[in-house]
């Protein structure tokens, strides 16, 4: 697995990322504060971060790669999509996901046969939810998996 990170100095790069969800998170929330995770409608996986880490992204530039998030309200709890091509979900814990709407249904289908039996295991499992809806061979992906990818990236 290939993750690509963003940041300030390659974002222009991305602008034009035909993204199938994402995942952002408030500052403090579970897993990595201020992660945000793209998925491609190819399956490729970003990351950027506007809080953590050396080479961090100014959240002016986030809309740039993400031109949806203008139109996302997020609160403490929760978080709705004023655009109607896109839906959002809060993953609990701080953490939000933005999904197009196409695949929204079929994402909640496989939370609900998934029968998880708490918040934190919708939060690790959207990424496998996600490639299984595109198709890809991913589908177990769990964001666990991603981080560890990540480390073994950087070290």
């Amino acid at each position: 697995m290939n993750i690509i990170e963003v940041d300030d100095l390659n974002y222009k790069a991305y602008q034009k990322l035909d993204i199938a969800a994402f995942s952002i998170a408030s500052p403090g929330a579970m897993g990595e504060g201020g992660s945000i995770y793209i998925i491609d409608t190819e399956g490729q996986i970003y990351h950027a971060n506007i809080c953590h880490g050396d080479n961090c992204i100014q959240s002016k530039h986030i809309k740039d790669i993400i031109p949806v998030i203008e139109d996302i309200q997020f609160h403490i709890f929760g978080c709705e999509s004023n655009n109607e091509k896109w839906m959002a979900l809060y993953l609990g814990f701080g953490n939000y996901l933005v999904l197009i709407k196409s695949l929204y249904e079929g994402f909640c289908k496989k939370r609900d046969d998934a029968n998880l039996d708490s918040p934190a295991r919708l939060f690790q499992h959207w990424p496998g939810f996600m490639m299984g809806l595109l198709g890809k061979e991913e589908e177990h992906l769990t964001m666990s998996k991603i981080w560890e990818n990540r480390h073994q990236m950087n070290v």
